[in-house]
């Protein structure tokens, strides 16, 4: 599936693509990160970029080894808040190193930043370090996806068809629908500790979940995208497109980042997971 050229959402993620050094989407499960990760990755190497992938739910499977599930088990499908931050810290680094790497402006950062619950929120965080300039500036561009509620719940049946019927090895790393309403159920919590108001409590908001979002990378250049009409989808969004190459921890990556995380109390984790939208 490719998006129509004259379309609006095609602009965006062209002109995205085409201006931007690190371009990252964020949102919750069901906002449709993932097919705009993969049609700006098309789009990108249609312009003549070189595309590179950093995606939460690639680069936290390198930590769900057998030694580290033991320590920082998975409970009721969430990932352990100490695999949360291990794996936002060594994004940190990577993308550092990736930016190092390759200073040829024809290379082209596109990240899936769920930023909820500490999944790569460290992106969105202020540090002072050699990676803020770059997060900070014009360069780098976090796109929000806001699907209206028709449009939410269209992708909500397609997850679960995905998920009983996986036709990619990581469609079934897609958060299941109860899953789905508990980030929601959090995210209403952190609006409310950011003086947010709510209207329908219990239920997607769009306006809500824009304003949420916006307030979490008020450190960062970011631009809300209403989708409002649902896209066809041929195959899998899961799909590296051609080209692309993906950013993963190596093993010894994945060791150093735990390491620091070993040397915590399990509180000290917890609480600091819990905190993970104050910026």
């Amino acid at each position: 599936m490719s998006l129509a050229p004259g379309s609006e959402l095609f602009a965006v993620l062209r002109d995205a693509t085409t201006f931007s050094r690190c371009v990252f989407v964020a949102g919750l499960p069901g906002a449709g990160k993932s097919l705009l990760v993969q049609q700006a990755a098309l789009i990108a190497g249609e312009v003549g970029r070189s595309v590179h992938l950093l995606q939460w739910d690639v680069a936290r499977l390198a930590f769900d080894t057998p030694e580290i599930l033991a320590r920082y088990p998975e409970i009721d499908g969430v990932t352990h808040a100490a695999i949360r931050i291990a794996v936002g810290r060594w994004a940190r680094t990577a993308v550092l190193r990736w930016h190092r790497a390759h200073p040829d402006p024809e290379h082209l950062l596109i990240g899936e930043t769920p930023l909820a619950g500490e999944r790569l929120m460290e992106l969105a965080r202020p540090r002072n370090d050699a990676l803020e300039p770059l997060l900070a500036g014009d360069a780098t561009l976090f796109l929000i996806p806001v699907p209206s509620r028709e449009v939410r719940r269209a992708i909500e049946t397609a997850r679960g068809r995905e998920i009983a019927a996986p036709s990619h090895a990581r469609d079934m790393a897609s958060a299941p629908s109860h899953l789905v309403q508990r980030h929601w159920d959090e995210l209403e919590a952190v609006a409310d500790e950011l003086g947010i108001a709510r209207t329908a409590p219990g239920t997607y908001d769009p306006e809500l979940y824009a304003s949420v979002y916006r307030a979490l990378l008020r450190h960062r250049r970011a631009l809300v995208v209403p989708i409002a009409r649902v896209l066809p989808v041929e195959g899998t969004v899961h799909e590296v497109p051609p080209g692309a190459r993906e950013i993963v921890p190596s093993a010894a990556e994945v060791d150093s980042a735990i390491a620091s995380q070993l040397t915590r109390s399990d509180d000290d984790v917890a609480r600091e997971a819990a905190d993970w939208f104050r910026v």
